[in-house]
C-alpha cells in the first residue's frame, strides 16, 4: 500500500539510516505507525497528540498552513510526543546536571590554592576513602555456612556478597594505582583519569556505579556503600535474615523479590 512505501520511506531510508540505537528505532516506527493512517486524511482536524495544539489544519493554500505552523509553541510539551508531563522534568535535571559538570570540568586541575594542590587534594580525599573502605565479606566461609539451607534468600544473599565484594575490589585496586599514578609509578589512564577529576570535585567515580545506581557525591556515597555492606556481613554472620529488609540495598531488588515469591 502507499502508506507502507511512505513509512519504509521515512521510517527506513530518509531517518533510519541516522537513528542507530534499537528503542530509537522502536519509538520512531511507533510514531510512525500512529500517524501514516487513513484516519489522518479522513477525520477532519485529525489530532496528532492528547493536545489541542498539534492537529492536522483544513486543507487551504501555502500561507494557511505556514500561519499554522508560526502559531505552535516555541517549547514543545512531551505531551506532545506522546510522553507524560513528568520526561519534561526529568531531561531538565538531566541537562543541569550535564551544564554543572562541563562547569566543574571547566576548572583548573592544577592550580595550587592556599598551598594545596589539586594532586594534594585527591591524595588526600583518596586515602580517606580507601581508609573508611569496609573489609570484604568472607564469600568462602558464608557459602560453607549456608550449604545446608539452599533456600532462594541464601542465593541472593551469596549474589549479593559476590557483587560487593567485586565492587570493593575495583575501588581499592582504583585507589591504589591512582595514588601510584599521581606519584608517577604507573601511567595515568584514561579511567585513572577520569576517577582523579571525579574524586577532585567529590563526584562518584563512574567506575565505582556500575553495581548500583546513586545520584550521591562522594562522601554520602561511601558511608552508604559501608552501611550496605554492614547490612549483607551481618546476615553472613548470623546466617538469618534480617526482620527488615533494606529493598534499595539490594544490587538486583527484582532477584530478592523473586525469592520471597518463592
Amino acid at each position: 500500500t502507499p502508506w507502507d512505501a511512505l513509512k519504509y520511506l521515512i521510517a527506513g531510508v530518509n531517518y533510519g539510516g541516522h537513528v542507530t540505537d534499537d528503542w530509537d528505532r522502536r519509538l520512531l516506527l511507533t510514531y510512525i505507525n500512529d500517524l501514516f493512517t487513513d484516519a489522518t486524511l479522513e477525520v477532519p482536524f485529525f489530532k496528532l497528540s492528547s493536545l489541542p495544539t498539534y492537529y492536522v489544519p483544513r486543507d487551504g493554500p501555502l500561507s494557511s498552513y505556514k500561519e499554522y505552523v508560526n502559531q505552535l509553541p516555541g517549547m514543545d510539551h512531551p505531551e506532545a510526543f506522546g510522553q507524560h508531563p513528568n520526561a519534561d522534568i526529568s531531561s531538565q535535571i538531566r541537562e543541569t546536571r550535564a551544564l554543572f559538570g562541563t562547569l566543574l570540568s571547566l576548572q583548573p586541575q592544577v592550580s595550587v590554592s592556599e598551598g594545596v594542590s589539586s594532586e594534594d587534594k585527591v591524595l588526600e580525599l583518596s586515602a580517606e576513602v580507601l581508609k573508611g573502605l569496609p573489609e570484604e565479606i568472607d564469600y568462602e566461609q558464608t557459602a560453607k555456612l549456608l550449604a545446608d539451607d539452599p533456600s532462594p534468600l541464601n542465593v541472593v544473599l551469596l549474589q549479593e556478597i559476590e557483587r560487593y565484594n567485586a565492587l570493593l575490589v575495583v575501588i581499592r585496586n582504583s585507589l591504589v594505582d591512582l595514588e601510584k599514578a599521581i606519584k608517577g609509578l604507573v601511567v595515568m589512564s584514561s579511567d585513572l583519569e577520569e576517577t582523579f577529576s571525579c574524586i577532585h570535585d567529590a563526584r562518584v567515580p563512574p567506575l565505582w556505579e556500575k553495581a548500583y545506581p546513586s545520584h550521591k557525591p562522594l562522601g554520602p556515597w561511601t558511608r552508604d556503600l559501608h552501611e550496605r555492606v554492614e547490612l549483607f556481613a551481618e546476615w553472613a554472620k548470623t546466617t538469618h535474615p534480617p526482620h527488615i529488609f533494606w529493598m534499595s540495598g539490594f544490587t538486583f531488588p527484582t532477584g530478592f523479590l523473586t525469592a520471597v515469591l518463592q
